[in-house]
């Protein structure tokens, strides 16, 4: 006997004898040159060869198997070879005929499976010769009959639970399992020939198709389509229990005959009321935790709901269409409340009775002026006040506002850009004062002070900023702009900005850097949206959004019929007028900095910059923020809250990818996505430190005051919150944020969640003026008590 960790030594002289009176096959490989060194009688019986022919080396036997049976037994043989003659291990296989298998030879007998064992031996052929072998022995072999399997294949298909039937290419029954067969007498009665189109027929269908359709379109798919397998599913009634129904579930598969050897088809059938029962369960689970992760969602990081129902007709169609995608049931209640949404909007981009709302709140959340503010603001339709006043005021004076608009005539600065102020603000661009480097190293934070740029910058912060951006971005290098041209162009845009309270050349670079930083540092430089056209677009925009502002909304200048009003129908004339005249400046020789530009990008610039800046009117606030919503909501951008009264789930990702794998983005989309970032750009001081920010809404209150001087003036009836007698638009603040701002900058956050730092800032300064609201409301209560 052999120590422990080292094989047995077989010394053949000693052992043969023993081995030959052994009935099972036992015999000596050499897997290191892969031939049978020896084996007993049992052996060479069991591959019926001479002593001669087992010996030779079994490589030259390998010829009749594939390249990839061949590849497969040098694999084995090394295994073989380091588990058993190396590492001493035993190893047990199951060997089945037609197999190549190290150290067997071929096995005529077919369906023949044998069990053997691969143990390690050491052979001893004289005096200090020794080698490693492996000594192989069959332990079981195995040759069952055709019958056996037979029989047990049958007895298997007839107990199956599900039904299995056979049929020709007529639809004739061939063959069927015993269950199937009985299910078919019971419904079908005892005939001669079933067939499957009448076996279908006893079923319903599940609304898309009848009987003898699907009939029709399983028969071409598995005979003239070639499919590989066709699934159906048929609502079928139960014989023993009248009045209940099933579902079942049909598969069908091409087969051959084996007796005529003509097509056939191999049909399933399966009962799955039970896994339908568990859809419908799992179903409402879901539906049910999808509530409660938005409860829990909610109570976390609580959504704004803003005082009044802001849904477009728009947007309550895509939440219903939506919630139908998702599983959800719709109640009749709700079908009928969008229908009565949809006939009752005058815009379907506009939320349903705005106006009524808007007042009916002012008895309760909001003051009437503030509610008839937003109203004239936001709305197409002017406020009722006004217009009753107006009516009275046009019979008791006649045609007041004839001459309204001398007073906004030549208001705008004289430009003084000279060569060397140009030449000058290049300079001081290549070395910036401490103070100048110490503001502009804020350019990237989520907030700014752009009072301080402007006196840092020496009354120059639009200029100086843009221009900044531009070289920082090397948008300036890609296009080729030429520098002179580019600073003056900027410097007389500057001195168009008059000095109005609010909209002037501050709020301009205010707007610059606010959008510069969405574009940066929110998510649509690194979302796709922001190219270097686009990005060029969105710095021109935030440029030019204000130039020339009169200091007056649009409403003003369509009720004294301003010449920007008639010139543009009464349609946005006041963007209309800085589009049209920035244009005028940039396409002119002494301005034009882009001429270097190829045309085809100078047309996606000016298109870009257009659909922009008519975005900051905010007569089109709704239907924009509406367009926004659905757009990323259906490209799967943003969660089915809406208007952000709803979840918070993100979709997964809104764009298709070209051949190199890079995103395409949808232009539409693209153009909303830079509209709105205007839109919050526009409002970005709602950002800004508290300080800041409060600065900002005094600034815009003296400039809506001075409006209010102006109406009076002009015998016109004063426009809400603009009676510098009354209480202003601080008065209106949180009412602006809970139905304008907050859910706007809520849209874009859940769009863009690296912009969600602007939004908690939003908050920040919305908490503020509930603060005071809260405060200015117990002061009134304690002194009406007094």
């Amino acid at each position: 006997m052999a120590s422990q960790g080292e094989p047995q030594v077989l010394e053949l002289g000693v052992h043969a004898q023993v081995f030959e009176i052994c009935a099972a096959p036992i015999w000596l490989y050499d897997s290191t040159f892969s031939v049978n060194v020896w084996g007993n009688q049992a052996a060479l019986e069991l591959f019926g060869v001479d002593e001669e022919a087992f010996k030779a080396p079994q490589l030259e036997q390998l010829g009749q198997f594939t390249p990839e049976q061949l590849r497969l037994w040098k694999k084995l043989n090394a295994q073989v070879h380091q588990d058993v003659e190396v590492e001493k291990k035993e190893v047990n296989v199951t060997v089945a005929s037609g197999e190549p298998v190290p150290g067997f030879m071929k096995l005529d007998k077919p369906k023949l499976v044998l069990k053997a064992s691969y143990k390690p031996i050491r052979l001893r052929s004289g005096p200090d010769r020794e080698r490693d072998l492996t000594l192989i022995q069959v332990t079981a072999q195995v040759a069952p009959t055709v019958e056996d399997n037979q029989l047990r294949l049958v007895e298997m298909c007839n107990n199956h639970p599900m039904f299995q039937f056979l049929f020709d290419e007529s639809g004739k029954l061939l063959a069927a399992n015993k269950r199937a067969l009985c299910n078919m007498r019971e419904h079908l009665g005892s005939c001669e020939n079933y067939n499957l189109q009448n076996y279908l027929a006893i079923g319903e269908c599940d609304g898309s198709l009848g009987p003898d359709e699907m009939y029709k379109e399983a028969m071409e798919a598995i005979f003239v389509l070639d499919q590989p397998c066709h699934r159906f599913p048929q609502l079928r009634w139960s014989k023993r229990h009248p009045g209940k129904y099933r579902w079942v579930l049909y598969e069908m598969w091409p087969s051959i005959d084996p007796v005529s050897q003509q097509k056939a088809v191999l049909v399933c059938e399966q009962n799955i009321s039970q896994v339908k029962a568990l859809e419908e369960q799992i179903k409402k689970q879901n539906q049910r935790l999808e509530a409660q992760l938005e409860e829990a969602l909610a109570q976390r990081d609580p959504v704004h709901k803003p005082a009044i129902d802001i849904d477009t007709p728009a947007d309550k169609t895509l939440k219903l269409l939506d919630k139908l995608m998702r599983g959800h049931e719709v109640s009749a209640r709700e079908a009928i409340e969008l229908r009565d949404a949809i006939i009752q909007a005058g815009d379907l981009r506009q939320p349903v009775n705005f106006n009524e709302q808007l007042m009916k709140n002012s008895q309760t959340v909001l003051d009437s002026e503030v509610s008839q503010s937003l109203i004239q603001l936001l709305s197409s339709r002017r406020p009722a006040k006004i217009k009753e006043e107006e009516e009275e005021g046009d019979e008791q004076q006649g045609a007041g506002p004839a001459h309204a608009e001398q007073d906004l005539r030549h208001i705008y600065a004289r430009s003084n850009v000279t060569q060397d102020s140009v030449k000058a603000l290049i300079a001081m661009h290549k070395n910036l004062p401490d103070e100048v480097l110490d503001v502009l190293a804020k350019v990237d934070d989520w907030q700014f002070d752009a009072f301080k740029l402007n006196e840092v910058s020496g009354g120059r912060p639009l200029s100086l900023l843009s221009y900044a951006l531009l070289k920082r971005c090397e948008v300036t290098d890609k296009f080729q702009m030429d520098d002179h041209r580019l600073v003056k162009f900027l410097m007389r845009i500057e001195d168009g900005y008059p000095n109005n309270p609010y909209h002037n050349r501050i709020h301009a670079a205010d707007v610059l850097q606010s959008l510069h930083v969405l574009v940066v540092r929110g998510g649509l430089i690194g979302h796709g949206y922001c190219d270097e056209v686009s990005l060029t677009s969105c710095y021109l925009s935030a440029i030019i959004h204000d130039f020339e502002h009169k200091g007056v909304n649009n409403d003003y200048l369509i009720r004294v019929s301003d010449g920007l009003a008639v010139l543009y129908n009464d349609r946005s004339p006041m963007e209309n007028h800085h589009l049209a005249a920035s244009f005028q400046l940039m396409n002119s020789d002494e301005y034009n900095f882009l001429r270097k530009m190829p045309n085809k990008l100078r047309e996606t610039l000016r298109k870009q910059i257009i659909e922009m800046v008519l975005a900051t009117d905010m007569k089109q606030h709704f239907a924009i923020h509406s367009m926004f919503q659905a757009k990323m909501q259906l490209n799967g951008s943003v969660p089915s809250g809406g208007n952000g009264s709803g979840g918070k789930t993100m979709r997964t990702s809104p764009h298709t990818t070209n051949q190199d794998g890079h995103k395409v983005i949808d232009e539409d989309q693209r153009s909303l996505v830079l509209q709105v970032a205007l839109k919050c750009a526009d409002l970005g001081h709602l950002a800004s430190p508290r300080i800041v920010h409060k600065k900002w809404v005094q600034y815009l209150e003296e400039e809506f005051f001075r409006q209010g001087d102006r109406e009076k003036q002009n015998g016109l009836t004063v426009s809400p919150l603009m009676d510098r007698e009354k209480n202003g638009i601080t008065k209106s603040q949180v009412g602006f944020f809970d139905i304008v701002a907050l859910p706007l900058f809520q849209s874009f956050a859940q769009a863009f969640q690296e912009a969600t730092p602007m939004l908690d800032a939003v908050k920040d300064n919305y908490a503020m003026w509930r603060e005071e609201a809260a405060m200015y409301t117990s002061a009134t209560t304690q002194r009406s008590s007094k």
